[in-house]
């Protein structure tokens, strides 16, 4: 009797680690398929980042090029304020010059006038 005890409780402690060790094999399988999951998340999120880094790239040639045009188109602005002040003034000193002409005109042409009489 105490042999077939001490049997039925190895086999009942050979059962229990039996079922044991097929739960860490199934446990351990699940882990090592979420790993290869996560292994292949990586590796697209790594592809992402690195299309998204070549994008910031270009995007940040873009923003230089836009900032030299607006540099050169500043410079040009610069330069038509100028050409537009100059240009005023030559206006402005060109209709002095007219109307004192005007005003020498009739000047003379009363002088004229006087002459004559």
């Amino acid at each position: 009797d105490d042999l077939d005890a001490e049997k039925a409780s190895l086999m009942d402690k050979i059962e229990k680690v039996t079922s044991e060790k097929e739960l860490a094999e199934k446990t351990l399988h699940e882990s090592q398929m979420q790993c290869q999951s996560l292994t292949e998340s990586k590796s697209e999120i790594e592809e992402q980042l690195a299309a998204a880094n070549g994008t910031i790239n270009s995007l940040q040639s873009e923003k230089e090029v836009t900032i030299l045009a607006c540099d050169d188109l500043d410079a040009e602005k610069a330069s038509l304020m100028d050409k537009i002040e100059k240009v005023t003034s030559e206006k402005e000193l060109a209709e002095k010059t007219l109307h004192e002409s005007q005003m020498q005109c009739q000047s003379l042409t009363e002088s004229k006038s006087e002459i004559e009489e």
